[in-house]
């Protein structure tokens, strides 16, 4: 080595790793958020089952989707909203919240939607 080079390794290593260890943190991030994505349509989808049965109230869906969610989602979903709506035929349950994030200053939002018909007697 010459002298001008002594120390340009640890320079380099000085700029390399943060940036490597960033990627590795945002790869990680996305694993979480699509993780989060997945309990959310979960707990939307188990809230439809419950809100879509022929009589049955909103606040069947509204309750077994919040209670998906607390024993599920841990710390991996937090700050979930739940809203369960009704409209002539169909059923829709919504779940917003935030992914929990390991990059301080990244918020990861997560919302999913299910919605089906509502379940109903019919004559033929």
């Amino acid at each position: 080595m010459s002298r001008g080079e002594q120390g340009s390794a640890t320079l380099e290593t000085a700029l390399v790793y943060p940036v490597v260890l960033l990627l590795v943190l945002l790869a990680v991030n996305a694993a979480l958020w699509f993780h989060a994505r997945n309990i959310a349509l979960s707990a939307a989808q188990e809230g439809l089952r419950s809100a879509r049965v022929h009589g049955a109230a909103l606040s069947a869906g509204q309750v077994a989707a919040e209670r998906f969610i607390q024993q599920t989602a841990g710390s991996f979903l937090t700050s979930a909203q739940v809203r369960v709506q009704r409209r002539a035929n169909t059923v829709e349950v919504a779940i917003s919240g935030e992914a929990i994030s390991l990059v301080p200053v990244l918020s990861l939002g997560v919302h999913q939607v299910a919605r089906a018909p509502v379940e109903r007697w019919t004559s033929e």
